[in-house]
């Protein structure tokens, strides 16, 4: 059987030869614009995209700036002055700070019933209430003048606060400078409170002191005047036998 078939002619193929470079140069030159969009700068994003950032960094240093902490802190020596006001209270030598203390110096130098109290154990009394009064105006003064001590120290802690806030950049700073100046104030405060309460002890003794001297001088004079009259013993001899003479 035959089979016909063609051969390619000379003209054919030279044409094919000749229409593969231009079909490649057309490939070329279709895919160089497509890569050249990839490198593509544009000035105005980049610019905004710089301000941004700048912004950003702004608003973190000033973020920084409000939380920084004051550099000046006052509060170890406040303490140390709360510390020396109650340690005043806590040494008392006259009339005590206590309930406890004061129930038994009542009882002991200001009892209310003077019954069977003999006048030995009054004048003990008198002079043990003589001696608590002493010392608790010594507690007083001895009071205002560790006042007067820890007070020189308050002043120059009141200007560095002052200090510290006026130069304070953030508002961290503001407030811990304003926190240090109501520390300084509770110090004056303290103080206040603790030459009150030894004022209030000098008063309570004076007044429990002339209460108790009364009492006992009354228990006194009631022994003396209400002791039983006697008629004294005649004496073995004559006291007027020379009385003529």
């Amino acid at each position: 059987m035959w089979i016909p078939f063609s051969t390619p002619s000379p003209d054919r193929s030279r044409r094919s030869r000749a229409v593969l470079p231009a079909l490649a140069a057309v490939a070329l030159a279709t895919a160089a614009p497509a890569a050249a969009q990839q490198v593509v700068f544009d000035p105005r994003n980049h610019l905004e995209n710089a301000l941004q950032a700048a912004r950003q960094l702004e608003s973190l240093a000033n973020e920084a700036r409000s939380l920084a902490a004051s550099p000046y802190s006052h509060l170890t020596g406040s303490h140390q002055s709360l510390r020396d006001m109650a340690e005043l209270a806590r040494t008392v030598r006259g009339v005590a700070s206590s309930v406890s203390g004061l129930e038994r110096q009542f009882e002991s130098l200001y009892p209310d019933d003077l019954t069977g109290t003999d006048a030995l154990r009054l004048l003990e009394q008198s002079e043990a209430r003589t001696a608590n009064a002493r010392r608790t105006a010594e507690d007083l003064a001895r009071t205002a003048a560790e006042l007067e001590r820890l007070g020189a120290g308050r002043t120059g802690r009141i200007a560095g606060a002052l200090g510290a806030s006026q130069a304070a950049q953030g508002q961290t700073a503001a407030v811990q400078s304003t926190n240090q100046l109501l520390a300084v104030l509770a110090e004056d405060l303290a103080a206040l409170r603790t030459i009150m309460l030894a004022q209030s002890r000098l008063m309570a003794e004076a007044t429990a002191r002339d209460a108790a001297d009364r009492a006992s001088g009354d228990e006194a004079r009631r022994r003396r005047w209400g002791a039983t009259g006697s008629t004294p013993t005649a004496p073995a001899f004559d006291p007027f036998s020379r009385a003529r003479d």
